[in-house]
């Protein structure tokens, strides 16, 4: 029989939308139809849904109708269509698939137009789909449930009113649960910024309407993200708000704050008992919400509530090292990338970490290691507190040695000497997780605020009142936090800087002191101890690197704050390895030789860029690794011993094998080049030294050409003719700039000296006529001439000397002078003007006209007379000598030394002949 209940409801909810559909027939018609059967179904099984309706903004992407509110909890969410309209993705408008990309990260989701029913759970096709029999508009009372008894639409109405999260139990559930949520409430925090800034102020006699979000985004990303402005600096609030309130959770779930009931301040009161930071940054960031914006946190609430970490730990012990690199993967991967966040391998920093203890032992006479009572150690990039948990692991079972009394005794005594800074809110959380589950293990009663564990901004001034949480009063325990991070940084002797630096190109405004120095103190930055300036400077914008910065700051504070020769101390970072040999980093290697008095260099990656997978230490990262470790051990005025080792195993195994035989003192270390500029690679084998570099017998160098828009080559001129007249004649502005491909160099309304011997005045792109300039032919890339517009408003970098120097006879070398060469030839030789990129297709080029601008030989002076002289007058020009480079470095057997025995610096030599 059927339920005559159910029946009654659909014809109830069907007498009332024919009548709203006879005055309008969009989906506002059928909103309150179907929040009564919602309701009214819900009280049946006695779970008292309340269905809140949400405001939305004109421009709202991300809103549904309703969130659902069942026993007090929200459980889910309804979006309504107009009668009609499609309610699933593939019939979708593109608004409609806008709102789709993001509804679809909830958990539970019910579509309706009235006639079709569609519950969703976390994707593309729904649980549950049930429609209606009759017609909207005219059944009325008649409109019946498609089957008989109605089942099928009660179940599907009770699955969801009844959802509740499942129990999590995986690091891969943990992610896949909470990411997504967390992408939701990200533009959530968008929308209710846009709505602040459009809701009026009001006049001085009227109550200003309040603006949690906009003050929250005001004081946290004056500090935070200082170098961005406008929709970016709203973006990264976004972002680092979701993430703080998902992981400060996260935090509590673990330390078995209950979640489920509760309200936010009694969670970040108990949180703060044991994670002051953390429960401090909760509590600050959920007070001045409302109940409306506190109802769309609810969901991810409940999913947190629902993490079983025991269980998570079970099957993945080392937990809190994969955790947020895989949620940064899945919540937002061109973050992670632009963050640097990626996960240092624990087996990677034990080796590190037992190295750093030998030369603490064997170099500073510290015969405890990181054990000794004198070692102060600092991460100042802790992020998810990879080292400091090792450093902890280390220092116990070092002392378990003696008897496992020792052990927490030693926890105790190092806790505080372990210092960490972090700057992201959700690493931090990760790295107090961490740090605490060591702890733990080590059966100690250290705890975690006994650690020096800080959230902070290592590059910031120490010596200037910090502008993070300045609106908070004294004594708060953000503000304090801050004020000892400081101290630390003024204050603190240091032994033993140890971290993965972030690493990204490309930082200027990002390096606070150490990059633009204190204001009115007359010093100069501290980056510029790492520079030469003058001619020399003319890489050195490859120093605006966040891992620079890092290294910097890091030599500053253990080798010169203190200014006496009781500054010993040790510095041990991995990084990207562009500072071991690139012309960038030339003031960088001067300064370490002449304030260390020894280093290690290990190469991590000596295959080169994106070297093989199965070789990667770090799986993820394709740059060229290193680590490094420099020592001052006394105030020796010689330059330091520095020593080299590449780790050449052909697996991932293999390379750990041989990093952890490595000591100060084995067998396996190479003496590098002892000249204060030259490289941190090995000195060579045989003459190899001896022969002279390119540039020592042709000395005039320039770069290629670096349009950056692949858009003004083509294969032939036509296609270049064509595009220029379809930018040219674009009328729209926003059309015209992204046919122009934009980029911080070049912009359509910028105007722009012209080339070389080009009769154009100084002009932009804005002023351009139909009229292509004539095409002229470039070595694109070897064995591949194409055709380019000469017009210096298209060329990023047009490299004028090129232009200026194309004489008659003219032979370009190009040689891949910025990486490291393999097997085939070491230079290319074209009568073109090349591409920057020629060589190889990345990796920067250097080019050496034969010729000089006047058409003489651009050869050292003198050498073409020494050379005729030493052929008994027989007469040497400078095409003679580009032959003889060429038969020279072209042979194939040419950089087989350089690769198997010498690992050299890139640029090609050529032997005496």
């Amino acid at each position: 029989m059927p339920e005559e209940w159910i029946r009654a409801l659909v014809a109830d909810f069907g007498s009332e939308c024919r009548e709203r559909l006879r005055v309008s027939d969009t989906e506002a018609s059928i909103s309150l139809p179907v929040a009564k059967l919602v309701e009214t179904f819900g009280a049946r099984w006695k779970l008292s849904p309340r269905l809140h309706p949400e405001y939305r903004l004109p421009e709202a992407r991300v809103r549904p109708d309703y969130a659902v509110e069942t026993s007090g909890r929200i459980t889910g969410f309804l979006e309504l269509k107009a009668p009609g309209h499609d309610v699933t993705p593939d019939g979708f408008t593109k608004r409609d698939r806008e709102q789709w990309e993001l509804m679809r990260r909830l958990p539970n989701v019910l579509y309706s137009n009235g006639h079709i029913w569609c519950l969703y759970r976390g994707g593309s096709r729904p649980l549950r789909t049930v429609r209606l029999e009759g017609d909207l508009y005219r059944s009325g009372s008649r409109l019946r449930t498609s089957d008989a008894d109605g089942a099928a639409f009660r179940d599907l109405l009770r699955e969801f009113l009844g959802w509740q999260p499942r129990p999590i139990t995986t690091i891969g559930q943990l992610v896949s649960s909470i990411a997504p949520l967390c992408q939701y409430l990200r533009e959530e925090v968008l929308e209710q910024l846009a709505l602040e800034r459009r809701t009026p102020d009001g006049s001085r006699s009227r109550r200003r309407a309040p603006k949690p979000f906009t003050a929250l985004a005001h004081h946290w990303s004056k500090v935070l993200f200082p170098s961005t402005d406008g929709q970016d600096r709203d973006h990264l609030f976004a972002d680092r708000y979701t993430q703080t309130i998902a992981f400060a959770l996260l935090l509590a779930r673990i330390e078995n704050v209950p979640l489920a009931d509760r309200n936010f301040v009694d969670v970040a009161r108990e949180l703060k008992a044991e994670n002051t930071v953390m429960g401090r940054a909760l509590q600050l960031l959920t007070e001045t919400v409302d109940a409306e914006f506190a109802r769309r946190i609810d969901t991810l609430v409940q999913v947190i509530d629902a993490v079983d970490w025991e269980a998570i730990r079970s099957r993945t012990p080392d937990a809190h090292v994969h955790l947020y690199e895989d949620f940064l993967q899945e919540y937002n991967r061109d973050l992670r990338k632009r963050s640097g966040t990626y996960y240092t391998p624990p087996r990677l920093v034990k080796a590190m970490v037992r190295f750093t203890d030998a030369v603490l032992r064997t170099r500073l006479g510290c015969v405890e290691g990181f054990a000794d009572e004198q070692v102060t150690i600092v991460d100042p990039a802790m992020g998810t507190g990879t080292f400091l948990s090792e450093i902890i692991d280390r220092v116990a079972e070092e002392r378990a040695r003696r008897g496992e009394g020792f052990r927490g005794e030693a926890v105790e005594q190092l806790a505080g000497r372990l210092i960490g800074f972090e700057r992201q809110m959700a690493a931090f959380a990760v790295a107090q997780m961490r740090i605490t589950q060591t702890l733990r293990e080590q059966v100690t009663d250290t705890q975690l605020g006994d650690l020096r564990l800080h959230l902070a901004d290592t590059l910031a001034d120490p010596y200037e009142r910090a502008t993070l949480f300045t609106f908070l009063p004294d004594g708060d325990p953000l503000v304090e936090n801050t004020r000892k991070a400081d101290w630390i940084k003024r204050e603190q002797k240091v032994t033993v800087m140890i971290s993965n630096p972030p690493d990204r190109e490309r930082a200027e405004g990002e390096g606070g002191w150490v990059e633009k120095g204190r204001e009115g103190d007359g010093e100069a930055p501290l980056l510029d101890a790492f520079r030469l300036g003058g001619r020399n400077g003319v890489h050195e914008n490859k120093l605006k690197n966040l891992y620079v910065y890092f290294w910097r700051w890091a030599t500053f504070k253990v080798f010169e704050q203190h200014r006496s020769e009781s500054d010993r101390g040790i510095v041990a970072f991995i990084s990207t390895a562009g500072f071991l040999s690139g012309p960038g980093f030339r003031g960088m290697r001067k300064y370490l030789r002449e304030t260390c008095s020894e280093g290690w260099i290990i190469d991590l990656s000596p295959e080169g860029i994106q070297p093989p997978l199965r070789t990667r230490l770090f799986e993820g990262v394709q740059q060229q690794l290193t680590i490094a470790v420099f020592v001052r051990s006394s105030a020796d005025t010689e330059p330091a011993r520095i020593r080299y080792v590449a780790l050449d195993g052909s697996t991932r195994e293999e390379k750990y094998a041989q990093l952890e035989a490595l000591g100060p003192d084995s067998d396996q270390w190479r003496p590098v080049r002892q000249d204060v500029q030259a490289p941190f690679t090995p000195a060579a084998f045989g003459a190899w030294d001896t022969y002279p570099a390119l540039n020592d017998l042709l000395p005039w160098t320039v770069p290629g050409i670096l349009p950056k828009r692949t858009w003004v080559y083509s294969p032939d001129p036509d296609t270049l003719r064509s595009r220029w007249r379809r930018l040219t004649s674009e009328t729209d502005i926003a059309e015209k700039r992204a046919l122009f491909r934009e980029s911080q160099g070049r912009t359509v309304d910028r105007p722009v000296k012209p080339l070389p011997g080009s009769a154009q005045r100084k002009r932009s792109m804005l002023e351009a006529g139909p009229e292509c300039p004539v095409p002229v032919p470039v070595a694109f890339r070897p064995f591949d001439r194409q055709w380019i517009i000469p017009d210096n408003r298209l060329l990023d970098r047009c490299s004028p000397e090129l232009w200026e120097n194309r004489a008659e006879g003219q032979i370009h070398i190009v040689e891949l002078h910025s990486e490291r060469f393999g097997d085939g030839p070491a230079t290319l030789f074209t009568a073109l003007m090349p591409d920057m990129h020629h060589f190889a297709g990345w990796g920067g080029g250097r080019v050496i006209p034969v010729l000089q601008k006047d058409g003489t030989p651009n050869v050292t002076p003198g050498l073409l007379q020494h050379l005729r002289n030493s052929f008994g007058g027989l007469p040497v020009t400078a095409e003679d000598l580009a032959v003889y480079i060429a038969a020279i470095t072209a042979h194939p057997q040419f950089p087989v030394p350089l690769r198997r025995r010498t690992h050299d610096q890139r640029r090609p030599r050529t032997p005496h002949r």
